[in-house]
Protein backbone atom coordinates (compact mmCIF):
# COMPACT_ATOMS: atom_id res chain seq x y z
CA UNK A 1 0.00 0.00 0.00
CA UNK A 2 2.99 2.56 1.07
CA UNK A 3 4.88 1.44 -2.50
CA UNK A 4 1.59 2.11 -3.99
CA UNK A 5 0.88 5.61 -2.45
CA UNK A 6 5.06 6.60 -3.27
CA UNK A 7 4.48 5.54 -6.82
CA UNK A 8 0.97 7.86 -7.28
CA UNK A 9 3.20 10.52 -5.73
CA UNK A 10 6.12 10.58 -7.76
CA UNK A 11 4.02 10.14 -10.76
CA UNK A 12 2.41 13.56 -9.59
CA UNK A 13 5.36 15.11 -8.91
CA UNK A 14 6.37 13.92 -12.42
CA UNK A 15 3.49 15.58 -14.21
CA UNK A 16 3.43 18.93 -11.95
CA UNK A 17 7.54 19.16 -13.48
CA UNK A 18 5.80 18.53 -16.78
CA UNK A 19 3.39 21.17 -16.56
CA UNK A 20 5.70 23.31 -15.66
CA UNK A 21 8.05 22.87 -18.54
CA UNK A 22 4.99 23.28 -20.74
CA UNK A 23 4.28 25.95 -20.10
CA UNK A 24 7.51 27.81 -21.07
CA UNK A 25 7.62 25.98 -23.94
CA UNK A 26 4.25 26.55 -25.58
CA UNK A 27 1.37 29.12 -24.79
CA UNK A 28 -0.10 29.01 -20.92
CA UNK A 29 -4.09 28.34 -22.60
CA UNK A 30 -2.82 24.98 -24.56
CA UNK A 31 -3.29 22.56 -21.79
CA UNK A 32 -5.82 24.26 -19.15
CA UNK A 33 -8.76 24.64 -22.04
CA UNK A 34 -8.31 20.98 -23.38
CA UNK A 35 -8.65 20.11 -19.45
CA UNK A 36 -11.17 21.68 -18.66
CA UNK A 37 -13.16 20.39 -21.46
CA UNK A 38 -12.34 16.90 -20.94
CA UNK A 39 -13.60 16.86 -17.43
CA UNK A 40 -16.97 18.47 -18.53
CA UNK A 41 -17.41 15.63 -21.17
CA UNK A 42 -16.54 13.16 -18.47
CA UNK A 43 -19.88 13.88 -17.22
CA UNK A 44 -18.67 15.07 -13.63
CA UNK A 45 -21.01 13.87 -11.29
CA UNK A 46 -19.38 15.69 -8.11
CA UNK A 47 -19.70 19.40 -7.26
CA UNK A 48 -16.00 19.17 -7.00
CA UNK A 49 -15.28 18.30 -10.22
CA UNK A 50 -17.85 20.41 -11.84
CA UNK A 51 -16.36 23.15 -9.76
CA UNK A 52 -12.41 22.15 -11.03
CA UNK A 53 -13.78 22.34 -14.47
CA UNK A 54 -15.49 25.89 -14.32
CA UNK A 55 -12.06 27.04 -11.99
CA UNK A 56 -9.99 26.26 -14.76
CA UNK A 57 -11.83 27.22 -17.71
CA UNK A 58 -13.01 30.05 -16.79
CA UNK A 59 -9.31 31.84 -16.61
CA UNK A 60 -8.89 29.84 -19.79
CA UNK A 61 -11.17 31.35 -21.96
CA UNK A 62 -9.86 34.46 -20.65
CA UNK A 63 -6.23 33.57 -21.46
CA UNK A 64 -8.07 32.80 -24.92
CA UNK A 65 -9.52 36.33 -25.55
CA UNK A 66 -6.64 37.95 -24.22
CA UNK A 67 -3.87 36.10 -26.32
CA UNK A 68 -5.92 36.36 -29.46
CA UNK A 69 -5.22 40.95 -29.73
CA UNK A 70 -2.79 40.25 -32.25
CA UNK A 71 -3.36 38.25 -36.24
CA UNK A 72 -0.66 35.53 -35.41
CA UNK A 73 -2.48 34.78 -31.61
CA UNK A 74 -6.00 34.73 -33.50
CA UNK A 75 -4.72 32.40 -35.19
CA UNK A 76 -3.32 30.13 -32.27
CA UNK A 77 -6.09 30.43 -30.43
CA UNK A 78 -8.90 30.14 -33.17
CA UNK A 79 -6.99 26.46 -33.68
CA UNK A 80 -6.73 25.39 -30.21
CA UNK A 81 -10.05 26.26 -29.59
CA UNK A 82 -11.52 24.03 -33.30
CA UNK A 83 -8.66 21.22 -31.57
CA UNK A 84 -10.28 20.56 -28.30
CA UNK A 85 -13.36 20.75 -29.50
CA UNK A 86 -12.92 18.31 -32.28
CA UNK A 87 -10.84 16.11 -29.93
CA UNK A 88 -13.65 15.50 -27.48
CA UNK A 89 -16.21 14.98 -30.13
CA UNK A 90 -14.44 12.59 -32.07
CA UNK A 91 -13.27 10.72 -28.61
CA UNK A 92 -16.83 10.85 -27.90
CA UNK A 93 -18.09 9.55 -30.97
CA UNK A 94 -15.31 7.20 -32.41
CA UNK A 95 -12.70 6.68 -30.11
CA UNK A 96 -9.47 5.16 -30.75
CA UNK A 97 -6.07 5.62 -29.57
CA UNK A 98 -5.38 9.14 -28.42
CA UNK A 99 -1.96 10.04 -30.50
CA UNK A 100 -4.01 8.73 -33.89
CA UNK A 101 -7.43 10.81 -32.14
CA UNK A 102 -4.83 13.50 -31.44
CA UNK A 103 -3.83 13.60 -35.35
CA UNK A 104 -7.55 13.58 -36.89
CA UNK A 105 -8.38 16.58 -34.73
CA UNK A 106 -5.14 18.35 -35.60
CA UNK A 107 -5.95 17.77 -39.44
CA UNK A 108 -10.02 19.04 -38.87
CA UNK A 109 -8.88 22.22 -36.93
CA UNK A 110 -6.41 22.85 -39.11
CA UNK A 111 -9.27 22.12 -41.94
CA UNK A 112 -12.13 24.51 -40.40
CA UNK A 113 -9.21 26.97 -39.23
CA UNK A 114 -8.13 27.66 -42.97
CA UNK A 115 -11.55 27.52 -44.12
CA UNK A 116 -12.36 30.69 -41.62
CA UNK A 117 -9.50 32.13 -42.30
CA UNK A 118 -10.16 32.64 -45.87
CA UNK A 119 -13.68 33.94 -44.75
CA UNK A 120 -12.12 36.66 -42.54
CA UNK A 121 -9.22 37.68 -44.23
CA UNK A 122 -9.53 36.85 -47.96
CA UNK A 123 -7.33 34.87 -50.74
CA UNK A 124 -4.72 36.71 -48.93
CA UNK A 125 -4.91 34.87 -45.68
CA UNK A 126 -1.78 32.31 -45.74
CA UNK A 127 0.58 35.12 -46.99
CA UNK A 128 -0.46 37.16 -44.31
CA UNK A 129 -0.24 34.90 -41.99
CA UNK A 130 3.07 33.70 -42.86
CA UNK A 131 4.31 37.05 -43.03
CA UNK A 132 3.19 37.64 -39.65
CA UNK A 133 4.77 35.10 -38.57
CA UNK A 134 7.90 35.99 -40.01
CA UNK A 135 8.01 39.22 -38.31
CA UNK A 136 6.99 37.59 -34.84
CA UNK A 137 9.98 34.91 -35.49
CA UNK A 138 12.80 38.04 -36.48
CA UNK A 139 12.14 40.09 -33.00
CA UNK A 140 12.64 36.78 -31.28
CA UNK A 141 15.35 35.91 -32.68
CA UNK A 142 16.87 39.70 -32.87
CA UNK A 143 16.97 39.03 -29.34
CA UNK A 144 18.60 36.53 -29.04
CA UNK A 145 21.17 37.86 -31.93
CA UNK A 146 21.68 40.55 -28.93
CA UNK A 147 22.87 38.43 -26.43
CA UNK A 148 24.99 36.37 -28.18
CA UNK A 149 26.10 38.15 -31.46
CA UNK A 150 27.75 35.10 -33.15
CA UNK A 151 24.28 33.79 -33.51
CA UNK A 152 23.77 36.10 -36.56
CA UNK A 153 24.78 34.12 -39.52
CA UNK A 154 22.01 31.66 -38.57
CA UNK A 155 19.03 34.70 -38.57
CA UNK A 156 17.83 34.79 -41.44
CA UNK A 157 17.87 30.91 -42.38
CA UNK A 158 16.18 30.41 -38.27
CA UNK A 159 13.83 33.12 -39.22
CA UNK A 160 12.16 31.45 -42.50
CA UNK A 161 12.09 27.94 -40.87
CA UNK A 162 9.79 28.90 -38.05
CA UNK A 163 7.88 31.17 -39.65
CA UNK A 164 7.18 28.27 -42.37
CA UNK A 165 6.87 25.67 -39.55
CA UNK A 166 4.24 27.25 -37.79
CA UNK A 167 1.40 24.75 -38.90
CA UNK A 168 3.61 21.87 -37.09
CA UNK A 169 4.70 23.83 -34.52
CA UNK A 170 1.03 24.60 -33.58
CA UNK A 171 0.24 20.54 -33.89
CA UNK A 172 3.41 19.67 -31.75
CA UNK A 173 1.98 22.29 -28.73
CA UNK A 174 -1.90 20.96 -29.79
CA UNK A 175 -1.23 17.57 -28.57
CA UNK A 176 1.52 18.20 -25.70
CA UNK A 177 -0.90 20.11 -24.19
CA UNK A 178 -3.74 17.81 -24.53
CA UNK A 179 -1.75 14.95 -23.59
CA UNK A 180 -1.06 17.26 -20.50
CA UNK A 181 -4.76 17.41 -20.06
CA UNK A 182 -5.64 13.97 -20.44
CA UNK A 183 -3.07 13.02 -17.98
CA UNK A 184 -4.90 15.30 -15.37
CA UNK A 185 -7.84 14.62 -16.27
CA UNK A 186 -7.29 10.98 -16.09
CA UNK A 187 -5.95 12.00 -12.27
CA UNK A 188 -9.26 13.99 -11.28
CA UNK A 189 -12.27 12.89 -12.84
CA UNK A 190 -14.01 10.21 -11.52
CA UNK A 191 -14.91 8.63 -15.12
CA UNK A 192 -12.06 9.30 -17.29
CA UNK A 193 -13.24 9.49 -20.83
CA UNK A 194 -10.62 6.68 -22.22
CA UNK A 195 -7.87 4.69 -21.10
CA UNK A 196 -4.78 5.93 -19.29
CA UNK A 197 -1.98 6.75 -21.37
CA UNK A 198 0.41 4.44 -21.36
CA UNK A 199 4.39 5.09 -19.86
CA UNK A 200 6.75 7.44 -21.74
CA UNK A 201 9.06 4.26 -22.44
CA UNK A 202 6.34 2.71 -24.42
CA UNK A 203 5.91 5.81 -26.35
CA UNK A 204 4.96 4.28 -30.58
CA UNK A 205 2.94 4.65 -33.11
CA UNK A 206 2.57 3.10 -36.06
CA UNK A 207 5.70 1.81 -38.45
CA UNK A 208 3.86 2.62 -41.49
CA UNK A 209 4.31 6.70 -40.80
CA UNK A 210 8.19 6.49 -41.75
CA UNK A 211 6.46 6.60 -45.23
CA UNK A 212 5.11 9.93 -44.42
CA UNK A 213 8.59 11.08 -44.20
CA UNK A 214 10.01 9.18 -47.02
CA UNK A 215 7.39 11.13 -49.22
CA UNK A 216 7.62 14.47 -47.72
CA UNK A 217 11.55 14.34 -48.29
CA UNK A 218 10.54 12.87 -51.95
CA UNK A 219 7.94 15.78 -52.37
CA UNK A 220 11.03 18.51 -50.91
CA UNK A 221 13.67 17.23 -53.34
CA UNK A 222 11.10 17.12 -56.41
CA UNK A 223 11.18 20.87 -58.88
CA UNK A 224 7.94 19.99 -60.20
CA UNK A 225 6.36 19.39 -56.82
CA UNK A 226 7.72 23.40 -55.46
CA UNK A 227 4.60 24.20 -54.54
CA UNK A 228 4.22 21.35 -52.15
CA UNK A 229 7.61 22.02 -50.38
CA UNK A 230 5.55 23.85 -47.27
CA UNK A 231 3.35 21.05 -46.34
CA UNK A 232 6.57 18.98 -46.85
CA UNK A 233 8.59 20.67 -44.91
CA UNK A 234 5.97 20.53 -41.89
CA UNK A 235 5.05 17.22 -41.62
CA UNK A 236 8.94 15.90 -41.88
CA UNK A 237 9.19 18.75 -38.71
CA UNK A 238 5.82 17.12 -37.51
CA UNK A 239 6.82 13.28 -37.83
CA UNK A 240 10.54 14.11 -36.94
CA UNK A 241 9.56 15.20 -33.51
CA UNK A 242 7.43 12.14 -32.97
CA UNK A 243 10.36 10.01 -34.17
CA UNK A 244 12.76 11.50 -31.76
CA UNK A 245 9.66 11.15 -29.10
CA UNK A 246 10.19 7.22 -30.12
CA UNK A 247 14.05 7.41 -29.73
CA UNK A 248 14.02 9.16 -26.52
CA UNK A 249 11.21 6.37 -24.93
CA UNK A 250 13.33 3.81 -25.96
CA UNK A 251 16.53 5.20 -24.13
CA UNK A 252 14.28 5.32 -21.26
CA UNK A 253 13.65 2.30 -21.39
CA UNK A 254 16.82 0.96 -21.45
CA UNK A 255 17.86 3.44 -18.66
CA UNK A 256 15.58 1.99 -16.76
CA UNK A 257 17.10 -1.57 -17.34
CA UNK A 258 20.14 -0.52 -17.31
CA UNK A 259 19.60 1.59 -13.38
CA UNK A 260 20.26 4.82 -14.52
CA UNK A 261 17.35 7.48 -13.02
CA UNK A 262 15.16 9.45 -14.86
CA UNK A 263 16.53 12.55 -12.99
CA UNK A 264 19.95 11.33 -14.74
CA UNK A 265 18.27 11.35 -17.65
CA UNK A 266 17.26 14.96 -17.34
CA UNK A 267 20.27 15.90 -16.16
CA UNK A 268 22.29 15.17 -19.31
CA UNK A 269 19.97 16.29 -21.61
CA UNK A 270 19.87 19.77 -19.65
CA UNK A 271 24.07 19.71 -20.09
CA UNK A 272 23.18 18.82 -23.75
CA UNK A 273 21.12 21.71 -23.89
CA UNK A 274 23.32 24.23 -22.37
CA UNK A 275 26.62 23.44 -24.42
CA UNK A 276 24.45 23.46 -27.85
CA UNK A 277 26.77 21.18 -29.45
CA UNK A 278 25.86 17.43 -27.88
CA UNK A 279 22.25 18.99 -28.45
CA UNK A 280 22.85 18.96 -32.09
CA UNK A 281 24.22 15.30 -32.32
CA UNK A 282 21.71 14.31 -29.61
CA UNK A 283 18.92 15.30 -31.65
CA UNK A 284 19.03 13.81 -35.09
CA UNK A 285 20.48 11.00 -33.28
CA UNK A 286 17.24 10.39 -31.22
CA UNK A 287 15.22 11.19 -34.07
CA UNK A 288 17.35 8.03 -36.14
CA UNK A 289 16.62 5.61 -33.40
CA UNK A 290 13.22 5.91 -33.67
CA UNK A 291 12.79 5.49 -37.29
CA UNK A 292 15.44 2.31 -36.94
CA UNK A 293 12.96 1.50 -34.17
CA UNK A 294 10.64 0.60 -36.85
CA UNK A 295 12.46 -2.50 -38.13
CA UNK A 296 14.80 -3.37 -35.28
CA UNK A 297 12.03 -2.84 -32.46
CA UNK A 298 14.31 -1.87 -29.72
CA UNK A 299 12.30 -2.83 -26.83
CA UNK A 300 10.45 -6.52 -28.35
CA UNK A 301 14.24 -7.17 -28.09
CA UNK A 302 14.81 -5.58 -24.45
CA UNK A 303 11.58 -7.38 -23.13
CA UNK A 304 12.29 -11.14 -24.87
CA UNK A 305 16.07 -10.88 -24.36
CA UNK A 306 15.86 -11.95 -20.43
CA UNK A 307 13.19 -14.54 -21.07
CA UNK A 308 14.87 -15.82 -24.11
CA UNK A 309 18.08 -16.05 -21.82
CA UNK A 310 16.07 -18.07 -19.37
CA UNK A 311 15.13 -20.57 -22.12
Amino acid sequence: MADSAGTSRASRGRLILATVAFVVWAPLSFAPLPFAALMLAAHPGRGPERRLAALVGVPSIGLVALSSGSLLGAAAQTYLVLFTAAFVGLTLMAPTSFLRQALRASLLAFGAGLMLARLTLGASAAPLLFWTATRQANEILRLAVQQRPELYIVFEPAARFFSATLPASLVLQGIAGLALAWRWHEQLARTPLGAPLAPFREFRFSDGWVWGIVGAIVIWITPVLAGLKAAALNLIVLLGALYLLRGAAIVVAFAAVAGISPAALTIALAVSALLTLPLLFLLPGLATLGVTDTWLEFRRRLASGPAHDRG
